[in-house]
């Protein structure tokens, strides 16, 4: 008697297995998701706007209290960054302050 292996069993040729395929079974791609596009994209833009603000911000500040610019130049460069803290801050409130709507 002869022992045939079993489908369990591994063989050292797999040419030998009868359950052998040739054919390579590739997977379906994924297909993209567009709200998550979306959403990656606004959090990258909202990381980057605040990141941005925030360095300029402690810059200014830094270089205030440090005595390298002076109290009118600090007052005149804030009033030139407060279309950036708007923009950040309009960023952050539209990203953080989306509704989340999902249909059933």
């Amino acid at each position: 008697m002869t022992a045939t292996p079993s489908e369990f069993e591994e063989t050292e040729d797999p040419l030998d297995d009868p359950n052998f395929t040739r054919y390579v079974v590739r997977a379906k791609r994924a297909r993209p998701v567009p709200w998550l596009h979306v959403a990656n994209t606004q959090r990258s833009l909202a990381v980057v706007i605040v990141v941005v603000t925030l360095a300029l911000y402690s810059f200014l500040v830094g270089a205030a209290v440090f005595g390298g610019i002076t109290e009118e130049t600090f007052v005149r460069v804030i009033a030139a960054l407060a279309p950036l803290q708007a923009l950040a801050a309009a960023t952050v409130g539209f990203f953080f302050g989306q509704k989340e709507t999902r249909s059933p």
